[in-house]
């Protein structure tokens, strides 16, 4: 195709899909991205709390810098598991919460609900699907550009904050 060519309306149509299935296959990754975020952040705070009893290493931190880096450190890591826990809540970009005011809005479950079956047959007979798959791309990248940075932020608080509870644990 050359520049300046443009797609006929089901080319353009066929290739929306094509993106839409790469964005839901792009969101169940940061999905999963966020879970293993999760996991290791709750073990790690498990191990913590395990090390921190009465004669354990963390338990016998003393001295101003190991303590402000245990603590430190302990709030960095219980960020990040609330930064993976906001990555994986379901988020609809507040669209979804009432009937859209385009009818041709059949993509998005919040939108489908609001339809009787023969509502839903009717417009998806009547409406080109191109405008709301469209609209739901662009609805899915913001949110999928969200989760992205909360999975990034919550991995970059987990490391710092192991690397604050040894410093913490070596140094006290």
């Amino acid at each position: 195709m050359s520049e300046g060519e443009r797609l006929t309306r089901e080319e353009a149509t066929k290739h929306a899909w094509q993106v839409h299935a790469a964005l839901t296959e792009w969101t169940r990754t940061a999905d999963a991205k966020a879970s293993f975020a999760l996991a290791m952040e709750s073990a790690a705070l498990a191990a913590v709390v395990a090390m921190s009893g009465p004669g354990q290493r963390l338990g016998r931190v003393s001295g101003a810098l190991p303590e402000t880096a245990l603590w430190t450190g302990l709030t960095l890591l219980a960020l990040a598991a609330v930064l993976a826990v906001l990555a994986v809540v379901p988020r609809h970009d507040h669209d979804g919460r009432a009937r859209s005011a385009h009818a041709d809005d059949f993509l998005f479950y919040g939108h489908i609900r609001h339809h009787t079956p023969a509502e839903l047959a009717d417009s998806l007979s009547r409406h080109e699907p191109l405008p709301a798959l469209t609209r739901q791309m662009v609805a899915m990248s913001r949110i999928l550009w969200t989760k992205q940075r909360l999975v990034r932020q919550s991995l970059l608080c987990a490391v710092g904050g192991c690397l604050l509870i040894a410093v913490g644990a070596l140094t006290g």
